[in-house]
C-alpha cells in the first residue's frame, strides 16, 4: 500500500512539472550560464514554474550603461503581493560590481492590478523574446542605440514561463510596464531611465 501511494505521489509530481509551458527561446535563456550567473550575483531565486499553482512572479532586470544593475521581482501568492528590489554597486558598461543592497515592500491590490493592466497592454505573454533588427531606411541608414538600457522581463504564472528582452525599447506598452515596476520599487540609487 505504501509503495502504491508513493508511486501515485511521484506520478502526480511529474505530471505537474510537465504542465509548465515554456517557449523554446525563453527556455534557452533560463538554462543559460549567463542567466544563472546573474541570478547568483543578485542572490535571486529561479522563478521557473514547477507546478501550475495560483502564484505569479514577474522579474525585471534593468541594465543601464552608466548606472547600477537593478533587479525588481514582484510576487503574488494568494492575496499577498510583495516587491523585492536589489542592486549592485558597479556600472553596467564597466564592471557590474557586487551585491550592494535590497529593499522589500508590500504592494496593495490597486498597484498589483495596474501592473497586470500594463502587462496585458504590452501583450507580455505573446511578445517574442527578442526584437527584430531594425530595417535600414531609404538611405540605407539604421538607427542604433548607444549606451542605452536593456530591459529583461520574465514572468512565471499559472504554469507558464516567458521572457522578453529589449535593448532601448521604444516608448510603447512594454517600456511602460517596466517603468511602472521601477516606480513601484521606489529606489533612491540615482537610476535614470528616460
Amino acid at each position: 500500500m505504501r509503495s502504491a501511494l508513493f508511486t501515485i505521489f511521484v506520478l502526480v509530481q511529474l505530471s505537474s512539472v510537465g504542465l509548465a509551458q515554456v517557449d523554446e527561446a525563453s527556455d534557452k535563456v533560463r538554462t543559460g550560464t549567463r542567466y544563472k550567473n546573474t541570478l547568483t550575483v543578485f542572490r535571486e531565486p529561479e522563478i521557473f514554474p514547477r507546478t501550475a499553482d495560483d502564484s505569479e512572479t514577474y522579474r525585471l532586470l534593468v541594465t543601464a550603461t552608466f548606472y547600477h544593475p537593478v533587479i525588481i521581482r514582484i510576487e503574488r501568492s494568494g492575496r499577498r503581493h510583495v516587491l523585492h528590489a536589489k542592486w549592485l554597486d558597479g556600472q553596467v558598461g564597466y564592471d557590474w560590481g557586487k551585491f550592494q543592497g535590497e529593499k522589500t515592500r508590500l504592494l496593495n491590490q490597486k498597484e498589483w492590478r495596474q501592473l497586470n493592466v500594463l502587462l496585458k497592454r504590452a501583450s507580455f505573454w505573446t511578445t517574442p523574446r527578442e526584437q527584430k533588427q531594425p530595417e535600414p531606411n531609404e538611405k540605407g541608414e539604421v538607427t542604433v542605440c548607444l549606451d542605452g538600457v536593456d530591459w529583461f522581463l520574465e514572468g512565471s504564472a499559472h504554469g507558464k514561463y516567458h521572457v522578453v528582452d529589449r535593448y532601448c525599447p521604444d516608448e510603447g506598452a512594454f517600456k511602460a510596464a517596466g517603468m511602472y515596476m521601477v516606480k513601484l520599487a521606489r529606489l533612491n540609487i540615482g537610476l535614470r531611465l528616460k
